[in-house]
C-alpha cells in the first residue's frame, strides 16, 4: 500500500486495476516465491502531483475513485475492506517522508504521550472534509481499537525482516538507507497507515509479517521502483511460502508492549 508519490508510482506494476496499471499486473507468483503480490494506492488528478496543492485540498487528498486517499476516514474504510477481501499474509505499507531516502520503521503507534485527552487528539488534522481527525464515530471499530490501544508509549514492532531489507537496499547505492529503531512513522497519515499494518499482523493469525517504509520526498520514481523491488525480494525470501499458513479467523487483540 502507498500514498503520495513516489510511493504510488513505484507500486503501479503490482496493481490489477487497468486504469492505474495499463501495462498489466506482474504480481502472479511474483519472483517465483509462491506469492501473488497486489498493490493499492491513490491517484492525484489533475496533474498527478500533490505537492502543488495544500494538504487537505482535493489534489493532495486524492481521487475518491481510487483507494487510500490521504484522509483518516477514507484510509480506515479502504484498509479494512482491502484486507477483508485479500486476506494478506504479508503486508508492506509505504508513505512519503521528508529529507530521507529509504527509511524502514521498526515501531508504530505510541503517539499522544502527555495527552490527557481521547485518542483522536494524538493525531494531526488531515485538513480534509468535515471530520479532520480519526474519531470513534468516523473510523472503523478496528481502527479505533488500534489507535486507542497503541498510544502514549505503547507500540507495536514491525515484523518485516528489517535488517535484511536494509542490507539489500543499501547495497544498491541509490540513496540513504536506514532503520528508525526509536521513532515511528509519525502522527499523520503515514503513522496511521503504518499502525494499521502492524495491528493487522497482531490480530490476524495468518499474517506472518507487516511493517512500514518511509520513502524520501525527493527520491526519483525510477530509484524508488528498484528499491521496492529489492525490498520485496528480501521480504519474500525471509518467509518461504511453504511455511506460511492459510487464512484462519483473526485472533484475540494482543497486549500492549
Amino acid at each position: 500500500m502507498g500514498y503520495w508519490p513516489p510511493t504510488n508510482e513505484m507500486l503501479r506494476p503490482w496493481s490489477t486495476n487497468p486504469e492505474q496499471n495499463p501495462d498489466g499486473w506482474i504480481g502472479r507468483d511474483w519472483g517465483g516465491y509462491g506469492y501473488d503480490v497486489y498493490a493499492f494506492f491513490p491517484e492525484f488528478p489533475p496533474d498527478g502531483d500533490p505537492t502543488d496543492d495544500a494538504i487537505g485540498d482535493p489534489g493532495a487528498v486524492g481521487s475518491p475513485e481510487f483507494p487510500l486517499r490521504v484522509d483518516y476516514q477514507a484510509t480506515s474504510a479502504d484498509f479494512w475492506q482491502l484486507v477483508s477481501t485479500y486476506q494478506p499474509v504479508i503486508m508492506v505499507t509505504t508513505s512519503r517522508g521528508g529529507a530521507i531516502g529509504w527509511e524502514v520503521e521498526a515501531l508504530e503507534g505510541g503517539h499522544g504521550v502527555g495527552n490527557p485527552g481521547p485518542p483522536h487528539l494524538d493525531w494531526s488534522s488531515d485538513q480534509h472534509g468535515a471530520d479532520l481527525l480519526p474519531t470513534e464515530a468516523t473510523v472503523d471499530a478496528a481502527s479505533w481499537d488500534a489507535i486507542s490501544t497503541y498510544r502514549q508509549g505503547q507500540t507495536l514492532p514491525s515484523q518485516l525482516p528489517i535488517d535484511a531489507i536494509v542490507t539489500a537496499t543499501d547495497a544498491l547505492g541509490l540513496t540513504n538507507v536506514q532503520i528508525d529503531r526509536t521513532g515511528t512513522s509519525g502522527n499523520f497519515l503515514s503513522g496511521f497507515l503504518g499502525l494499521h499494518g502492524v495491528y493487522y499482523n497482531a490480530i490476524a493469525e495468518h499474517n506472518v509479517a507487516a511493517g512500514h517504509i518511509h520513502v524520501g520526498f525527493g527520491l526519483p520514481v525510477a530509484d524508488a521502483s528498484v528499491l521496492i523491488d529489492t525490498t520485496l525480494h528480501a521480504v519474500l525470501q525471509a518467509f518461504p511460502a511453504s511455511g506460511v499458513p492459510c487464512s484462519p479467523p483473526p485472533r484475540a487483540k494482543p497486549k500492549p508492549r
